[in-house]
This record gives C-alpha cells, sequence and structure tokens, in this order.
C-alpha cells in the first residue's frame, strides 16, 4: 500500500499503477487489486478487505520514480525480503525532491525562450519571454513554498505573464503577447495531464481519467482567466496594439534549441542526473519523428507517429537499461501535447472575444491528444510488454 502511494505521488497514471501494484502483490503471494484515482486509491485483498487511501494530484517526479521502479523490480525477482524493501521504500520517500530554486527559475526562463524560438518568434518575442518566464519562475517558487493552492498560483502567473507580455507591446509596439504569455507559462500549461486523461479513458480507467481531464481543463481555465485580468489591466491604461505575425521557424535555430529544452525538462520532471542523457535522446527522438513525418503526412497523423516512435523508443530504452518508460516518454510527449492549443482557444474567447476561432483551437486541441493516445495504444500492439512477470515469479506465485 505504500508502495502505491509513493508511485501514485509521483505521477503514475492509473493504467500503469494498478497493472504494476497487482503484480508486485502477486509476487508476494497475494491477491490484491488495485483501482486509482487521482484522490483515492482503493486496494482490496482477497476480495474481502478493502482499503482507502486519500491522495492527491502532485507533480511528476522522473527522479523517485525510476528509483520506485527498480524498488518494484527488485521486489519482483526477489531480490529483497520485505523488510528490506520496506527500508528502501522509506529512504526513497526520503530522497531529496528534485533540484533547488535557483535551477527551477533558470529552467522556467531558459524554456520559454527556447519555446519561443520553436513557434517562430522575433528577438523581441524570444527576449521577452526569457525574461517573463525568469519572473514566472520567482513568483511560482515562492507561492509554492508559502504553500499557496496550485489553481492560486496559476491565475498570478497568468495574471503576470500577460500583464507584462501586453505592458511590452503596448509602449513598444513590437512583439506578440500571446505567444510571449503562452512560452513563459508553458510548463504550468497541463497538456501533459490532459493527454494521460485522454489515454487514461481510451483504457477504459473512466473515473480516473474524467477526474484528471476536469482538473486539467480547470487549471488551463485559470491560468486562462489570469492572462485574461493581465490584458484587462493593461488595457485599461493603455491600447495593446495588433501582435506581429509570427515567422516559420529556422530548421536550425529549431535543433539548436532542443537540448536546452531537455535540460529544462529534466529540472521540471526532477529527473536523476544519470538519466538526462537518455531524456535528451528522447526529445531530439520526438521532435525529429514529428519533423520529419510532417514532410508527408497531415499533423494530426505527424503527431501520431512521433508518439508512436517515441513510446516504441522509451520501451526498447526500458528493456535494456532497466529504467522506466516513463524516462523517456514523458519528455517526447511533452513537445507533442496539445496544451498550447488549449490555451490559444481560451485565450481567444476569453481575450479576443473570438469564439469561432477559439471553437476551433479547442477542437483542434482534442484531436491533437487523441492522435497521441492512439500512437501510444498502437504501441502496446507491436511491442511485447515489459510489466510481464518473470519466469521465477509466476511459478511462485503459482506453487502459493
Amino acid at each position: 500500500m505504500e508502495l502505491a502511494r509513493s508511485l501514485h505521488a509521483c505521477g503514475s497514471p492509473a493504467y500503469e499503477l494498478d497493472l504494476e501494484m497487482e503484480q508486485v502483490a502477486a509476487s508476494l503471494g497475494h491477491e490484491a487489486s488495485f483501482f486509482s484515482t487521482p484522490t483515492a486509491l482503493f486496494v482490496t485483498f482477497g476480495g474481502s478487505e478493502t482499503r482507502l487511501l486519500r491522495v492527491y494530484p502532485s507533480d511528476t517526479n522522473l527522479g523517485r520514480y525510476a528509483a520506485l521502479f527498480e524498488l518494484q523490480r527488485a521486489i519482483q525477482e526477489d531480490q529483497l525480503e520485505v523488510t528490506e524493501a520496506w527500508d528502501q521504500l522509506a529512504l526513497i520517500n526520503e530522497m531529496q525532491d528534485g533540484y533547488g530554486p535557483a535551477v527551477q527559475i533558470a529552467s522556467q526562463g531558459g524554456v520559454a525562450a527556447c519555446i519561443s524560438v520553436l513557434v517562430g518568434g522575433d528577438e523581441t518575442v524570444v527576449l521577452a519571454a526569457g525574461v517573463i518566464g525568469l519572473i514566472v519562475g520567482c513568483v511560482v517558487v515562492w507561492m509554492n513554498h508559502v504553500r499557496h493552492q496550485a489553481h492560486l498560483i496559476n491565475v498570478v502567473a497568468g495574471f503576470v505573464a500577460s500583464s507584462i507580455a501586453c505592458g511590452i507591446q503596448a509602449f513598444t509596439g513590437a512583439g506578440n503577447f500571446e505567444i510571449t504569455s503562452l512560452a513563459a507559462l508553458i510548463l504550468l500549461v497541463p497538456g501533459l495531464h490532459l493527454t494521460i486523461s485522454i489515454n487514461e479513458l481510451a483504457t477504459q480507467n473512466l473515473a480516473s481519467g474524467s477526474a484528471r481531464f476536469a482538473g486539467a481543463m480547470t487549471t488551463l481555465l485559470t491560468i486562462v482567466f489570469g492572462v485574461s485580468m493581465g490584458y484587462g489591466l493593461v488595457k485599461a491604461f493603455r491600447p495593446v496594439p495588433s501582435s506581429l505575425p509570427l515567422h516559420s521557424p529556422d530548421l536550425l535555430a529549431s535543433a539548436l534549441v532542443l537540448v536546452p529544452i531537455g535540460l529544462c525538462v529534466a529540472v521540471t520532471f526532477r529527473a536523476r542526473y544519470r538519466d538526462i542523457p537518455w531524456l535528451l535522446a528522447s526529445t531530439l527522438v520526438g521532435y525529429g519523428a514529428l519533423r520529419l513525418a510532417g514532410t508527408t503526412f497531415g499533423p494530426f497523423a505527424s503527431v501520431g507517429i512521433a508518439s508512436f516512435v517515441a513510446s516504441v523508443t522509451s520501451h526498447f530504452a526500458s528493456n535494456r537499461l532497466g529504467i522506466p518508460t516513463a524516462v523517456m516518454l514523458l519528455p517526447a510527449l511533452l513537445l507533442l501535447v496539445p496544451g498550447s492549443l488549449g490555451f490559444s482557444g481560451f485565450s481567444q474567447i476569453m481575450v479576443q472575444e473570438d469564439l469561432p476561432s477559439g471553437i476551433r483551437l479547442t477542437a483542434t486541441m482534442m484531436l491533437t491528444a487523441v492522435s497521441i493516445v492512439a500512437g501510444l495504444l498502437l504501441t502496446d500492439v507491436v511491442v511485447s510488454r515489459s510489466e510481464k512477470p518473470s519466469p521465477e515469479s509466476a511459478e511462485q506465485s503459482s506453487e502459493n
């Protein structure tokens, strides 16, 4: 039960957590069923005794998740006694939680500047996004330190980013405040949670998928509400001119910013130092597959193909290197997830009052999420699942 709680706290989705924990229970000679949601975890032992654990949604922690993955494999392969596993679990839960505040703030600014390059922003947009990203990082780190509610943090961060971006555009006449705000807030936009929720719904984890989807949409709305407040504040004092159009992103510039993005993502996901090379490789694989598929196929097919390639690569690395698939899969998906489309769609509705464009972008967001999930589901058809119990574990379980 404590292992299940720890995996849930690291951001493990329901379709992985339930299966993994049932296999761990079987390797220990116990029959148990697990049912997880973002806020509760139910465990039934032997079909009679049921226990409830109250859990809370949390951010992804790849470093702790990788350590728990190794512990889980050691239990299933009978390398640890229960008492030894309990001691190791306590040590894992006491691990340092991620990187220092200065590194987190720097990663927020770095990823904001790099993302603005990927979407075709000019020098003004890139510089403004980087500076605003640093400011937003300071705000987020401070508000997390004083333990403010997550939705309040989203509103304040959206307000700060939008008011500064709109102020720059109002007084200089240059820039694109929509893209600048999006880049500065990109690590807060719940595109990955939205994709995971669709995947949970597709794998018939309806309760967890519905709850996670509602949480992702609420987070998105609170961020856009803050952006709308910042835009309204600046517009009340000075008109905000129209944004300058974006140019096509340069292939060389896009390739150069992939490594900094990967490093910033490693900080965001709190990955272990030794896993950072694989995380960088997954970022290159995901974006490379997307650009290569885009030369032949349409946008939705390209996203699906990139998702499939990233998922197959992560499964191969998991089997060969003994690391969880999430270490290479989540960073690659982060460049594909449709959170930016949802942000732009709701911004069109709430800020620009353009309902048709907002609905079109929101529909595109959902179709992009479905394309990613299709690639992930196709992986299960062509790749043998590494989560299958070892022959020794299966034999011991049958004897028990």
